[in-house]
């Protein structure tokens, strides 16, 4: 039995180490709006109709309301709704983007989603004067989904396509941003965008959690190596990123929970992998898998069918730009002035069977955005194995996740 002031003495002792560690993981993460590069000086008025500064970040709100499911938007009413989209790409015209950004959305049979989140996509990009691109990373086949690993290809791929990609916002494609006030930019820290979810009831379920929609900046991605590979099925591939940014000094970052609301669209929900958490156990050995381990035979890109000459008779929407109408050119195998034709000969939408609505709707998808369809059985066929001496401690793990 301790004495009255030895009671006294423990229990200050305590109370020091529980503010020590409250103070300690509040440290690392940071509820606040990016931190804009080169927020002096942005301008987004046209000096002699020329781009001469950078783009002010617009925060400007709209009204996002949830949409009606069966409602979800064609590809021939984003076309019309957004115009100016070409190959999933826009960037302002009136000033200079201070970023190249790049949405990766992981992807298999969420056809409905996707049409839902494009629609919002473009509209809040556009409005906060984001130069991006969006790329659908589809998983064939009959293996367990496996986002970390698509997120990966979506990285190398994209930067593929476009070298001076600068910042990535990886993206469920069943979470629709509410709020549009949210700036999908990055800074130095990973950057937690859906800090309020509804079906969490806009909270986040632990204070390390970084699942959903996050951005991270290319030289950061780099410096962690990626997402992991190794996780086949759901979960803990988001807990994995946050633990590879801690070890780095990286600091987790997320907007009010009144900016950062995003609605989930309804859908059956898949179980978590097995053996997932003590595969987490396992994070330190991040240098041995992620983007290193990714080659041009880790996986296969699948080229879809591509669309013949006499899909032209369809009828195709009149508001297109020049980029579009050169990209339906290069994928009928035709001429731009053969595509001019057809959209001069259209008939009302309205009319169209199903099932050629379909097929305008395959015609117009990439120019939406950029899909990417992979078949990732050669990977899958090779498992990844962590480095030795690099499991963590229980203890670790609880105080990962807020336990203890």
């Amino acid at each position: 039995m301790f004495s009255h002031p030895t009671r006294c003495v423990t229990g200050i002792v305590f109370f020091i180490l529980a503010v020590i560690c409250l103070f300690h993981r509040s440290s690392r993460v940071l509820v606040m709006y990016p931190k804009m590069p080169s927020g002096e000086g942005c301008d987004d008025a046209p000096v002699n109709g020329r781009r001469s500064r950078l783009c002010c970040p617009n925060t400007h709100s709209s009204k996002l309301l949830h949409p009606i499911r069966d409602l979800a938007p064609t590809y021939v009413q984003l076309i019309h709704e957004f115009p100016s989209v070409c190959r999933g790409s826009w960037e302002p015209t009136s000033c200079q983007a201070n970023q190249k950004v790049a949405i990766l959305i992981p992807f298999r049979s969420r056809e409905l989603q996707l049409r839902l989140l494009l629609g919002r996509l473009h509209l809040i990009l556009q409005q906060q004067n984001v130069a991006y691109s969006i790329f659908v990373i589809d998983q064939s086949g009959a293996d367990p989904f496996n986002r970390g690993l698509l997120l990966n290809i979506g990285v190398r791929e994209s930067l593929r396509r476009d070298p001076n990609i600068t910042c990535f916002v990886f993206h469920d494609v069943d979470l629709l941003p509410e709020n549009s006030q949210n700036l999908y930019y990055c800074d130095s820290s990973l950057r937690h965008l859906a800090s309020g979810v509804d079906e969490f009831r806009y909270h986040v379920p632990f204070s390390n959690y970084a699942g959903g929609v996050t951005s991270l900046s290319k030289d950061n991605v780099i410096k962690i190596n990626g997402f992991p590979n190794r996780y086949w099925g759901w979960g803990n591939e988001d807990d994995e990123l946050a633990a590879r940014c801690m070890v780095n000094d990286i600091k987790l970052s997320r907007p009010p929970e009144h900016i950062g609301r995003y609605h989930a669209v309804s859908h059956v929900k898949a179980h978590r992998g097995a053996g997932h958490y003590d595969l987490f156990l396992s994070f330190r050995g991040y240098l041995n898998d992620g983007l290193s381990a990714l080659n041009d035979h880790s996986y296969h890109v699948i080229r879809e069918h591509v669309p013949t000459q006499q899909t032209l008779l369809l009828p195709l929407p009149p508001l297109l730009n020049t980029c579009a109408l050169t990209q339906l050119a290069l994928s009928l195998n035709t001429s731009v002035a053969a595509v001019r034709e057809a959209i001069w000969n259209t008939v009302q939408l309205t009319n169209l069977s199903s099932v050629r609505r379909i097929d305008v709707d395959r015609l117009l998808r990439p120019i939406l955005y950029t899909h990417i369809t992979v078949d990732v059985s050669p990977i899958r066929s090779r498992p990844v194995h962590p480095l030795k001496h690099t499991r963590e401690s229980w203890i670790w793990f609880l105080r990962f996740y807020g336990w203890i």
